[in-house]
């Protein structure tokens, strides 16, 4: 249950302040775009730098996916025990570490460290939405928003200028990072304090089966394709990566204060089970399609039949100018929440995610028709990544602000690991010569539409309006 500790009246802030706070937010939400995207790129090309295969490159990949989906819930968790602000510095100064590290001596071993370090990035939201709900509940959607658009500007540019900076060395590109990392660190010590920590304890039995089931379950979902479905090593992670998940839910939305690791009961509440749900089917739908993307755009259309040939220096600039759609798309979610509502907002977008792929599909002969639906998909990846997450944390208590978003992220997660390992199977069952085949992509766009179609119908299920008491708008 939540604390009985009513948090103090926030205190009455001007616009030029709650503008500077949604500012730093911001820049500290940069430092997270930049290291989400400027790998892409660089670990692909140190093979004959570090004298590693392609296996090897892939397994880091694992290991970062991996990551992401461990750190998610308990970074958050910690956010709500322990003070939104004192975990966001923690956070960023162990990214900036991570940064650093791989800048000053990258080698195998340090990157792999690395890239663990730098998926504290997933507290980055929860948390900063912890101090916002708190210290101005009013501009929680905006400030989202905002924070979601620099997220998604950021990701293609640091694509972009690893890819520039590292073209001759690739190590070079991990520099890209550094001056964001410096200005996030320094921009985490500028947030208010907000909201009194509950001080719960993390049960700890709970916490390891969270995160072990995790990790079998996203190794499934990531080696099967390479291990097969039907291997002992598949089986067998992946039936106790759910036993262990089974029993942590269980245990946690049973679980009384102090015994738990997150609290589960919040799935109750209709509004937060449609986000979830919703958020899981974008997450599959959308951000699991970027490698696919990638290989249509680079493939020889005389060897197998479509693609347009372009390098790896013109799929970047790609990225990078379809971003700024995401970016503009986020920024107007908060007017378009206010003024279309929550649940047609949502619907709108697994609607516009789903047309999306029908226009790749019916127009991928020509450069301009794809780019067509592919400018449609940008839009709506940036329109439900803010308002689920906008939405995710409103109608819980203060105090778990925190947790809610977390979760909302964990669905997230889950659900683009999910997506890839569709698209993976796919592939794999459709691959001649090395290739996938044009039949191949035409079930990728139609699974990924019917996933963006599900989103929708999710987002149908939310209320229309949110019950009395809800603090954030």
């Amino acid at each position: 249950m939540p604390s009985n500790t009513a948090p103090p009246a926030p205190p009455i802030l001007t616009r030029r302040t709650i503008a500077g706070m949604i500012l730093a937010m911001a820049l500290i939400e940069s430092l997270s775009g930049v290291t989400q995207g400027y790998l892409n790129p660089i670990l692909p090309a140190l093979g004959p730098v570090f004298e590693i295969d392609d296996p090897t490159i892939n397994g880091i990949f694992l290991i970062s996916n991996v990551s992401f989906a461990v750190l998610t819930p308990i970074i958050s968790r910690l956010g709500d025990s322990y003070g939104y602000r004192l975990v966001l510095r923690w956070s960023t100064g162990v990214v900036t570490a991570g940064v650093l590290q791989m800048a000053l001596w990258p080698s195998l071993w340090t990157v792999t460290l690395g890239v663990v370090m730098l998926t504290c990035v997933v507290g980055f939201i929860p948390l900063m939405m912890g101090i916002l709900r708190v210290t101005s509940p009013a501009h929680t959607r905006t400030g989202v928003s905002v924070m979601i658009g620099m997220l998604m500007i950021m990701v293609g540019a640091g694509g972009l200028l690893a890819g520039i900076v590292g073209v001759t060395d690739p190590t070079l590109g991990f520099w890209v990072a550094v001056p964001f990392a410096v200005v996030a660190f320094v921009c985490s010590f500028l947030l208010p304090d907000a909201g009194v920590p509950t001080r719960e304890g993390i049960a700890l039995a709970p916490l390891l089966a969270c995160s072990l089931g995790l990790i079998g379950f996203v190794v499934v979902l990531s080696m099967a394709p390479e291990w097969g479905w039907l291997d002992a090593r598949t089986l067998t992670a992946g039936l106790l990566g759910l036993a262990l998940l089974a029993y942590w839910a269980r245990r946690d939305f049973r679980a009384t204060q102090g015994r738990r690791f997150m609290d589960l009961r919040m799935l109750a509440l209709p509004r937060i089970r449609a986000i979830s749900l919703a958020t899981f089917f974008f997450g599959f739908a959308s951000i699991s399609y970027f490698g696919t993307n990638g290989i249509f755009l680079h493939s020889n259309p005389d060897k197998t039949g479509y693609g347009f040939g372009l390098s790896p220096l013109m799929i970047a600039i790609v990225l990078a100018l379809a971003s700024v759609l995401s970016l503009v798309s986020s920024l107007l979610t908060a007017r378009a929440l206010r003024q279309f509502g929550e649940r047609a907002t949502l619907v709108f977008a697994g609607v516009l995610l789903a047309a999306g792929f029908l226009v790749m599909l019916l127009a991928h002969g020509s450069f301009a028709g794809y780019c067509a639906g592919f400018a449609m998909f940008n839009l709506s990846l940036g329109m439900y990544q803010a308002g689920t997450r906008s939405l995710s944390v409103e109608g819980v208590p203060l105090e778990e602000t925190s947790t809610a978003a977390g979760l909302n992220e964990l669905a997230l997660s889950v659900g683009i690991a999910v997506g890839a390992a569709v698209v993976k199977l796919i592939s794999s069952a459709s691959a001649e010569s090395g290739h996938i085949t044009e039949t191949g992509l035409f079930s990728i766009w139609g699974a990924l539409a019917v996933a963006a179609l599900v989103a929708a119908g999710a987002s149908a299920s939310y209320p229309k309006r949110p019950a009395a008491g809800v603090t954030a708008r």
